[in-house]
């Protein structure tokens, strides 16, 4: 397993490295040019500044098995058609159970924006969000390692 990163709008990437290394993965950050990002741990790979390059790219690169972080419904589709694990920035575990109805009110939303309709964003990040986020990533992470040994 990888740990796979969209970017661009990821909170807690010191967190989430932290986690890497104590579970020893491999994390890959992927951004766009107009982003500046440089670490010794993890890779990052730069893409052009475009409409989806960074999500292409990701898609591109993702292996079976790898974690993925994003925020993105349309590209955790894709990435579960390549058997990947899609984690939200949420915390949400996006898999073939939800992401029907996760890209349904993708869509409804921007069906309604079109037509002027005030639709309230995500929710603010919070503390709860965010250890909830960590946790869970906590446990993918712990899990793979554990099925890595057996």
């Amino acid at each position: 397993m990888r740990l796979l990163i969209d970017g661009d709008a990821c909170p807690d990437k010191l967190a989430i490295k932290a986690l890497a290394i104590k579970y020893q993965i491999e994390m890959i950050v992927y951004i766009d040019y107009a982003h500046v990002l440089e670490d010794d741990y993890y890779q990052v790979v730069e893409c052009e500044i475009a409409r989806d390059s960074v999500d292409m790219r990701i898609v591109s690169d993702v292996q079976p098995g790898d974690l993925v972080i994003t925020q993105d419904y349309g590209l955790a589709g894709l990435l579960l058609g390549k058997r990947a694990i899609v984690l939200h920035m949420s915390g949400m575990l996006i898999n073939d159970q939800n992401i029907d109805l996760l890209l349904s009110t993708r869509y409804i939303s921007a069906k309604e924006r079109k037509s002027g309709k005030h639709v309230r964003g995500p929710a603010k990040r919070t503390s709860q969000i965010r250890e909830k986020f960590l946790n869970n990533l906590e446990e993918i992470l712990k899990k793979a390692v554990q099925q890595g040994n057996e």
